[in-house]
């Protein structure tokens, strides 16, 4: 459509010109004063009637600026392709350029330059004075999904094969370097992660250099001809999580989308069927969507029905519904910047989906155990002790390690709230160190004991096959796992429960997140999966646990010292099996009690009663009801109102 033409300003009309009305190009004109000039209004109304979208009453011509009556046409073919820039929402002066995938256009200047980034910048609502997170490892300019970058190489490392570079002089004697052309190379640097106590093998090196005489085919080049949403899905088996099922990512993505998706409060879909008739929409529809509009609805569905097989078909979906809205209600409206906050932080859970996937169901399903950080991921952390300004070093997990910028450890600590920091490589110690002098005053807090017991609980469940915690298992098989361990990792007997309070369960980060109480985290239920090993399996794995303290004890001739200490310990174990047991059938009492309260008794012989007399008294016959007048006529509601 025309350069000055926005899209919003359909919508505007619609509330003017329903079932077909005739309204004044003047009033159509007034309606776009909220969000643009006066000459900006009478262009769009000139640019509406010149592509067809609005017609004059009649067949009578009009001169530019003459009073008229408008409605809409009703005679609109289907937009092929889309006439509005994909990134932008807008058609613009400059020309679109057409995706070699798909109908979607966009603006070459408006095109992002990594397709995981947005080209806008995130506002700032009154929850959220900040730009989200702030304290998390997205900040880094070099995210999982960003190229790799070129890595510089100095002269003295140019092999004798490679041309050397020439020098000229210009005409003010200044020595230009003309480089020569660049040959393919093994870096001397590398991005592979070691852990702590491991060092890096040695750089290999070889007699003479092998050098390809094929050029490379510029990849990025090709990709700035595809839209975002296609250049998503190139790399979405990359990006794809390897050991995740589909039922397992339909479930990740039903947490953050039941978390997140309270920041839009309607979408396209729902603001249509309400205002609008059906031949209205459809019009709507026509004149401003290609594809049938994406609602929110659509999207739980697909979750519920496991539709999506990779992260980034959801993001897609994500992208259109707000491109339609950036179309349907404009750039500057709430509606639009509510599609910003919503991608930022569902881009934020995707990416953590990536890094770990068994941390992010954990965390989404702490309600089901007190333990959770300490069940055991596919990917198995690398654990580590973690120091942060003003703490000491603390036990954490590795989540990943930044080399690209100087070895910074993305860990995140035991115990307490399990906050999550960057630490530097030079305050990272492996988890066999000894800190007893490092945290000499934080040796009896209580808080580190915890985190301790949570971290020695982590290691026995280290021992035990994956499949007893993947998405898969049963939680209550999984609950007594921990169960059975957490004797074993009892806090020392020298903790001074009434030592100096300390400070924070965890060491606090720098910088702490905010979060309104529009994304409160709203933990689903999910359905128990049906087990897939029997019940001998994991009763096997239980005894594990029961018999790895008998390979911690002493020789056979120094364990008389301990025998005491062993009776101790089984007798934990069953007083904490009869506490387990007792909760049990507590709850269970509770229950029974709910419901023994939700029934209705008659008031006459106490069973079960059928039918009410009224708010003071019920029966379960009419003949109970007849023997026991006489004691409830006098207080019976409905015969004092007669």
């Amino acid at each position: 459509m025309g350069s000055s033409f926005p899209p919003s300003a359909v919508p505007n009309w619609m509330h003017k010109l329903k079932n077909g009305a005739y309204v004044s190009n003047k009033i159509l004109e007034r309606c776009l004063l909220s969000s643009m000039s006066d000459d900006e209004a009478s262009q769009a109304v000139e640019d509406a009637i010149t592509k067809g979208i609005l017609v004059p009453k009649g067949k009578a011509t009009r001169a530019k600026g003459k009073r008229v009556s408008l409605c809409f046409s009703q005679k609109i073919s289907e937009l092929k392709p889309d006439p509005y820039c994909f990134e932008c929402h807008y058609s613009g002066s400059e020309p679109l350029k057409k995706c070699l995938s798909c109908d979607r256009c966009f603006h070459a200047a408006c095109q992002r330059k990594n397709p995981h980034r947005p080209n806008y910048s995130v506002p700032s609502d009154k929850g959220q004075p900040h730009r989200f997170p702030l304290n998390e490892s997205d900040m880094e300019n070099s995210c999982d999904e960003e190229e790799v970058e070129t890595q510089p190489t100095s002269f003295a490392q140019a092999t004798s094969a490679a041309p050397a570079d020439s020098c000229e002089l210009d005409y003010n004697s200044n020595i230009n370097v003309i480089p020569g052309d660049p040959l393919k190379r093994e870096a001397d640097s590398s991005d592979d992660v070691f852990f702590v106590s491991e060092k890096p093998a040695r750089q290999r090196k070889r007699r003479s250099t092998f050098i390809k005489s094929e050029e490379v085919p510029n990849e990025a080049t090709d990709d700035l001809e595809l839209c975002t949403p296609c250049r998503l899905l190139k790399l979405s088996d990359l990006l794809n999580p390897p050991h995740v099922s589909i039922e397992e990512l339909n479930c990740l993505l039903g947490y953050s989308w039941q978390t997140h998706h309270t920041w839009l409060k309607k979408d396209v879909r729902k603001y249509m069927a309400k205002h609008w008739s059906e031949p209205d929409a459809a019009l709507v529809k026509t004149v401003l969507f290609q594809n049938d509009i994406l609602g929110l609805s659509d999207i739980s569905t697909n979750i519920e029905l496991r539709k999506y097989k990779h992260l980034s078909e959801f993001l897609i979906d994500l992208l259109d519904l707000q491109h339609n809205t950036g179309i349907f209600f404009g750039t500057n409206s709430e509606e639009y910047n509510a599609t910003k906050w919503l991608l930022r932080d569902i881009t934020h859970d995707i990416r953590e989906i990536r890094r770990c996937s068994d941390c992010y169901r954990y965390s989404n399903e702490s309600d089901r155990s007190p333990f959770w950080f300490a069940k055991p991921c596919t990917q198995r952390h690398e654990l580590v002790y973690a120091k942060q300004h003003g703490s000491p070093h603390w036990p954490a997990k590795v989540i990943r390690v930044m080399s690209k910028r100087t070895d910074i450890y993305d860990v995140r600590y035991f115990g307490g709230t399990h906050s999550r920091a960057l630490v530097p490589a030079r305050d990272i110690l492996p988890i066999d160190a000894d800190i007893s002098q490092l945290n000499a005053k934080w040796k009896s807090t209580r808080t580190f004991n915890l985190a301790l017991r949570e971290l020695r609980c982590h290691m026995m469940l280290l021992h035990q096959p994956m499949y007893l915690f993947n998405f898969y298992a049963d939680p209550r098989e999984a609950e007594e796992l921990i169960n059975r361990a957490l004797p074993h990792c009892m806090e020392p007997a020298d903790v001074n429960v009434s030592a100096k309070r300390s400070r924070a369960g965890t060491p606090a980060s720098a910088k702490k997140r905010k979060i309104t109480s529009a994304v409160l985290p709203l933990t689903s239920k999910r359905i128990q999966p049906m087990r897939r090993c029997s019940m001998a399996v994991r009763s096997e794995a239980v005894r594990e646990i029961s018999m790895q303290t008998t390979s911690y004890l002493p020789s056979p001739g120094l364990r008389e010292p301990f025998v005491g200490y062993h009776a101790m310990q089984q007798k934990v174990l069953f007083l904490s099996e009869e506490l387990t047991r007792s909760k049990t059938e507590q709850e269970n009492l509770r229950e029974e009690l709910k419901t023994v309260k939700r029934k209705r008794w008659c008031q006459h012989c106490l069973q079960e009663a059928e039918f009410d007399c009224c708010f003071t008294a019920s029966y379960c016959s009419d003949e109970c009801k007849r023997r026991d007048k006489r004691r409830h006529q006098g207080t019976c509601i409905l015969q004092s109102k007669s």
